[in-house]
This record gives structure tokens, sequence and C-alpha cells, in this order.
């Protein structure tokens, strides 16, 4: 089986045969490719950590539905942080390091307003648990296990691929 390099090598016209393992590796990789390798994109490990503590808090597991962690959707939207702008990238490293340190999720049983809140941490999580939700409810554990109770929950095939280890 061709792997994506190899694909890229045969239409350059280049023998991957030919190729030593330090030359394959300094053919830029693809976007596909830097997904699949499955490493903290935005956040350090230490942060990913308090991601996943944060993820299992907002969106457990329940019954047969799979909660945020075993959809991997942390690690989707570090992914998805290491090309957001600034401003976002900023909000989720200053709000885990504040939840790293205080546990508190008060902040999120304050009413509900369209308005955004104007305390940096409560915007966090506020973006953190939709972020988190979306992810979970869109990857592929999730239709896994809503097929299991309809037919047609899994039919649609709409969901992101975790990003393996």
């Amino acid at each position: 089986m061709m792997d994506r390099r190899q694909i890229i090598c045969a239409m350059l016209g280049v023998s991957v045969a030919g190729l030593r393992g330090e030359e394959l590796g300094k053919i830029p990789l693809s976007a596909a490719d830097a997904v699949a390798q499955g490493l903290p994109r935005y956040l350090s490990k230490s942060e990913l950590a308090v991601f996943a503590d944060l993820a299992r808090a907002l969106v457990p597991a329940f019954g047969e539905q799979p909660g945020a962690v075993e959809a991997e959707a942390p690690e989707f939207l570090d992914f998805l942080l290491s090309v957001s702008p600034v401003d976002v990238q900023q909000l989720y490293r200053e709000g885990l390091a504040q939840y790293a340190k205080t546990k508190d999720l008060s902040p999120l049983t304050k009413p509900w307003t369209h308005d955004e809140p104007k305390d940096p941490y409560h915007r966090f999580l506020r973006a953190a648990r939709t972020a988190l939700y979306q992810a979970t409810v869109n990857s592929k554990p999730w239709a896994d296990a809503m097929s299991q109770r309809s037919r047609s929950a899994g039919a649609s095939g709409l969901y992101w691929l975790p990003i393996p280890e």
C-alpha cells in the first residue's frame, strides 16, 4: 500500500526506493499527514491533560454515549487551536491555566445570555463547553454508539476522524 509521500514522489517522478529515510523525511507534510501524526499541536502535554480533565467534567460519558475524552475531542480541538487566531489560542491557554489552578466551573451556573461574558475565564469555559460538545457529537465514536440505537444514526458518515497516537 502506498502512502501519501510515495504518491507525491511518484507524481514528481522521484524514485522512493532511491531515497534514504532522512531524505524522505524532508518532503513537506500535507495537512492530512500532519494531523495523522497525533502529537500535541498547540497545547503542551500537561495542558492537554488539563484539557482532557475539563472535557471529562463538561461532556462526560453517559450510558452508551461516549464523552469528550472517549471521542478524543481534546486532541481534535488541540489541532484546531494550532490553526486558530491568536486571540482564541490565548483564551484557551489562559483559561486552561486558571482551570488547572482552581477547577472552578461555577461561572457556567450563571444564567445564559446572548451577550458574551466579560470575564475571560467565563468566556473560555463557555467556548470550551460548546467546542467539546460539538467535537464529541461529530466524532466517529459518537456515530458508532448512536448507530447501535437507531439504524439511521450511523448511516450519514459525517464525522471527523480521531487523531492517532
